[in-house]
């Protein structure tokens, strides 16, 4: 199985050894620390106090190094202890990451200023570029007498509020330009009401930018000026970046060397604050992978006064085996559809290899066609191996699948008179439609019983024996369910109906009597006390409806998968609309259909033959079998933070 199976372990030693212990032997070491003071009952054992010496200092450094982009550095072994514990001067680590922080301040102020500087002759120009061509000093255009002439930016909710009201006022404004919720915008007045709508614009947020303090002379040689600052200021801007990424080159091999310290002992405090010590021992307790105990222990062996114990997780009483799942190929692609659900335990099967096989087939069935299960294929290959998208390699897969139906069906790009169905013709056969539903039924029924077996062996696992042999989806649901089947499978094969005494028996009676006396026949195989429950009445009453619950969950279910179907005669019947309205249109306008038709086909329909098959997975199948309540296997991992 997939679920990797785990060890406990439990290691103690000298308090003195603690840190250098965890930093050679548990951090990058592929196991998961849990704490100590709650796994292990001794009377004694003390938690480590919280130590966030270096916590604050982390954080800072990773702000910065969103910016410097340093990557923990990686030590020998023999070395790994001289760097990191080695001396360590905290007080001047902060004094260095404060210039850093600095320095990062005064870029990001310098930059903000020269774009506020560009942004501002890019607006002027702007306003300036309608006169271009006039013959006139700009100077002495803004400085009329009757008239008053502003520029500058403001709150563009603030003048969609206020529009109505500006427009009762002796003042004509005229937009610019708009940038994200700013507004630039020119406003004229006369000269004798300019102080009131002065005032009036600045509580509305106007901020002016002067042009007659920035630009003089003619328009045209005023362009030209402003034009050649823009490029100065742009050149500017460049070299504060250059600066920037020198002084970043400079500092980076400290910063990186400073960084890996401070994340490693970050680190062994986060690991101590689980641990416990009793007088002068520590305690550390956790998981790893089974497969790499053997070489632990032995390394283990070789160091003096660390002593270590073990035991398989079922012996485990006060802690639960977190969940590591590895899939390979085709299986890894539809990993995420499982974690989305929920992790398997330790105790139970992992349905990835189930799921994929069943979502596969199940999409090819739905959306069968040559030519757009290739379209999904070729994008799926292109996003996983061109754009490294890792969730996009399941579309590879259900591409094949779409197109190898699409033979089946004879279908490319919906068009079915191109090639023959080596199957069926989900809309030209005379009995396609019922052939399909038929098939869907089947397909269901395989399911369904697949899930109960999937069941027996979880609970088979997990020694839940109540769940195993009286659970509806356990064998009294297999001995009825499956009975059924077998049943109607003779009948159709005989021409008549096969029900013979001992298949009753078989099939009905005995499934029902497991069903209605679970509790007493559970108490009875666990050996306990009282066999019956106390309220007898109300006890076969739930009984009864959980029959018939039982009864209508196998039939609902079965009929549930229909909709595999229906899709699948869905889409031929789409596939058939976008032809027939091509046939309607001529040349190249019934090309441009049939492409856009497709395209709809392949997103639209394509996503929702996806989340159904989704829904069949979980309601139909997983929820039969499948708990989902794993925790994740989280070793101690510097490069995590």
């Amino acid at each position: 199985m997939a679920v990797v199976q785990m060890k406990y372990i439990n290691i103690m030693g000298p308090v003195r050894m603690f840190d250098g212990f965890v930093l050679e032997h548990i951090i990058n070491k592929n196991i998961q620390i849990e704490p100590s003071y709650k796994t292990i009952r001794t009377h004694g054992l003390i938690p480590f106090e919280e130590d966030s010496t270096y916590d604050r200092l982390k954080k800072r450094m990773q702000i910065l190094n969103e910016k410097i982009g340093a990557k923990v550095e990686t030590f020998d072994q023999d070395s790994l202890a001289g760097e990191i514990l080695g001396d360590f001067d905290i007080g001047a680590t902060y004094s260095f990451i404060e210039t850093l922080e600095k320095r990062f301040d005064e870029h990001k102020s310098a930059i903000a200023n020269l774009n506020t500087e560009i942004r501002e002759r890019e607006q002027i120009i702007n306003q300036i570029q309608p006169i271009s061509e006039l013959e006139v000093d700009i100077h002495e255009m803004f400085s009329f007498s009757f008239m008053k002439f502003r520029f500058g930016s403001m709150p563009k909710e603030n003048l969609e509020k206020k529009k109505d009201y500006l427009d009762e006022l002796d003042v004509i404004y005229v937009p610019v330009s708009e940038e994200d919720d700013i507004v630039w915008l020119s406003y004229f007045m006369p000269t004798q009401v300019s102080p009131v709508i002065d005032n009036v614009f600045s509580a509305l947020g106007f901020e002016r930018v002067k042009i007659s303090d920035q630009v003089h002379g003619m328009p045209k040689l005023a362009l030209e000026k402003l034009s050649a600052e823009i490029k100065e200021l742009k050149d500017r801007m460049k070299h504060e970046e250059s600066d920037l990424e020198s002084f970043i080159e400079k500092e980076h091999a400290r910063f990186s060397k400073l960084y890996t310290i401070v994340l490693y002992r970050a680190k062994i405090n986060e690991v101590k604050s689980l641990a416990s010590y009793i007088g002068d021992t520590f305690v550390l307790t956790g998981w790893l992978p089974h497969k790499d105990f053997a070489a632990f222990e032995k390394k283990i062996e070789s160091i003096d006064h660390i002593v270590l114990s073990s035991d398989d997780p079922e012996y485990v009483m006060t802690s639960t085996p977190p969940t590591l799942i590895k899939n390979k190929g085709i299986f890894k692609h539809f990993e995420s559809f499982v974690t989305l659900y929920g992790l398997p335990s330790s105790r139970e099967v992992d349905p990835t290899k189930l799921l994929t096989l069943t979502y596969v087939l199940m999409f090819g069935f739905m959306f069968g066609d040559v030519g757009q299960g290739l379209v999904i294929a070729l994008a799926g290959a292109y996003l996983f191996f061109a754009r490294k998208m890792a969730s996009t390699g399941m579309l590879i897969w259900l591409g094949v699948s779409s197109t190898i139906f699409g033979f089946l069906y004879g279908s490319i790009f919906g068009n079915e008179e191109i090639i023959r169905p080596l199957f069926i013709s989900p809309l030209h056969d005379k009995n396609s439609i019922m052939n399909i539903l038929v098939i869907s039924a089947v397909y269901g029924a395989i399911i369904i019983l697949i899930s109960i077996f999937a069941n027996i062996i979880n609970s088979f696992r997990a020694k839940d024996w109540g769940r195993m042999i009286f659970d509806k989806n356990g064998i009294a649901g297999l001995l009825f369910y499956g009975g059924v089947i077998v049943c109607l499978i003779l009948s159709l094969l005989a021409g008549r109906v096969v029900l013979t005494t001992a298949a009753v028996v078989v099939v009905i009676i005995i499934p029902m009597i497991m069903l209605i006396f679970r509790e007493p026949l559970e108490n009875l195989l666990r050996r306990r006390d009282r066999i019956m429950p106390r309220e007898k009445g109300m006890y076969f009453v739930e009984s009864s409806f959980e029959i018939f619950e039982t009864v209508l969950n196998f039939f609902s279910g079965t009929l549930s998968f229909l909709r595999v179907g229906a899709f699948a005669l869905n889409h031929a019947g789409l596939s058939l609309a976008v032809w027939s309205l091509a046939r309607m249109m001529s040349g190249i306008g019934g090309i441009i259909v049939v492409i856009i038709g497709n395209l709809l086909t392949i997103v639209l329909e394509g996503l929702i033959v996806g989340i159904q098959c989704l829904r069949l997975e979980y309601y139909e199948m997983f929820g039969r079998f499948y708990a989902g309540e794993g925790h994740e296997f989280k070793p101690v991992r510097v490069a995590d933070d």
